[in-house]
């Protein structure tokens, strides 16, 4: 069973300065800075009554935790210890800096029953970071990741494709840079950019320009493969869809859309499709079999690979269930010929 993360956001609280892409008030919808030990305890009682019989872990999020004075620190993860004493909480989350999580900060995590750390590593690359204004090195991230990963935390690593002087390159060479350092999850962010950021400036200088929706989807599905053939969960694409995110407003440009995890995940099923496609002797009244489980990205957000099958000559029909298929396999069919593929072992780029 998936565990219950019940979310606390401290945007920007610890953060030593504002990089250049970030508005975490914005991302969050949050504007207040930090939750009380009252609202924690009231929180958690209610996300546990609408979701029973979960394992839940609490998670503070938006922030650089470990940089908070030592007191703040104490005072937010001593409001979850009740609740961990009582069994209603297994144990703690937080995000960071790489550039904050030296020996003596693990341990007191440790003393606080923290289990997970998620690092905002954004590139692997020093230019990227640079220009960025991140203020750490690549060498710093790493070197954090196999030291979180020592002290006995499950490590998650948390990357950005699309920043300036970032390509499709430098963002797989990051993904496989962190991977090989020891993180166990990962969440990939699309660069967006955002009213009020240094980004916007740049972006509305005509200095800078990001990734758009469907490049920005083809680099996460580079991102996604790589991670699946790596055995590695990317537990979010994107930024979470909130009332403070809006096209055209907030948001200026970029790759963003409240389903980008679907678009992404149907991104690699069409290009199995595509593929295999190619082994056929007649792609006409082709049809397309998936475990039931997939069908949405299968079919695409919308819809949307059927149609571009279509567009692309092939002769797909339909999309139906299979039982017999993993998660990851579909197979192409038609009258004379049937090809099954897998979106890890089959497709490649």
């Amino acid at each position: 069973m998936r565990p219950l993360i019940i979310p606390f956001f401290i945007p920007h609280a610890g953060c030593p300065h504002t990089c250049l892409f970030c508005d975490q008030r914005t991302i969050s919808g949050e504007q207040t800075l930090l939750p009380t030990p009252e609202r924690i305890r009231v929180t958690v009682q209610q996300w546990l009554e609408r979701s029973p019989g979960r394992p839940a872990e609490v998670a503070f999020y938006g922030g650089s935790f470990t940089l908070l004075p030592r007191s703040v620190q104490a005072g937010l993860l001593g409001a979850v210890q009740p609740l961990i004493r009582a069994g209603q909480v297994d144990g703690i989350r937080l995000s960071t800096r790489p550039d904050a999580l030296d020996a003596d900060t693990l341990q007191f995590l440790i003393q606080h029953q923290v289990q997970t750390v998620e690092i905002g590593v954004q590139s692997l690359d020093d230019e990227v970071l640079q220009r960025a204004t991140r203020g750490h090195s690549a060498r710093q991230s790493i070197e954090a990741i196999q030291r979180v990963v020592a002290a006995g935390f499950r490590v998650g690593a948390q990357l950005l494709p699309g920043l300036p002087g970032d390509n499709q390159d430098t963002a797989l060479a990051s993904l496989c840079g962190v991977i090989g350092a020891g993180a166990q999850f990962l969440r990939i962010y699309p660069a967006v950019v955002l009213s009020g950021t240094g980004l916007a400036g740049l972006y509305q200088r005509g200095s800078y320009q990001p990734p758009d929706f469907e490049q920005g989807v083809k680099i996460c599905a580079r991102l996604l493969h790589a991670a699946y053939q790596a055995d590695r969960p990317v537990i979010r694409i994107g930024l979470q869809a909130d009332q403070g995110l809006t096209p055209g407003k907030t948001i200026l440009a970029g790759c963003w859309h409240p389903a980008l995890g679907q678009l992404v995940k149907g991104e690699l099923y069409h290009d199995l499709v595509m593929q295999l496609s190619g082994q056929l002797n007649n792609s006409a009244d082709s049809v397309v079999y998936c475990n039931a489980r997939r069908f949405s990205e299968v079919r695409g957000h919308g819809q949307r690979n059927l149609q571009r099958w279509r567009q692309a000559g092939l002769g797909i029909t339909t999309v139906l269930g299979d039982s017999s298929l993993e998660g990851d396999q579909l197979r192409l069919e038609t009258i004379k010929q049937k090809i099954t593929g897998s979106i890890i072992t089959t497709l490649f780029y």
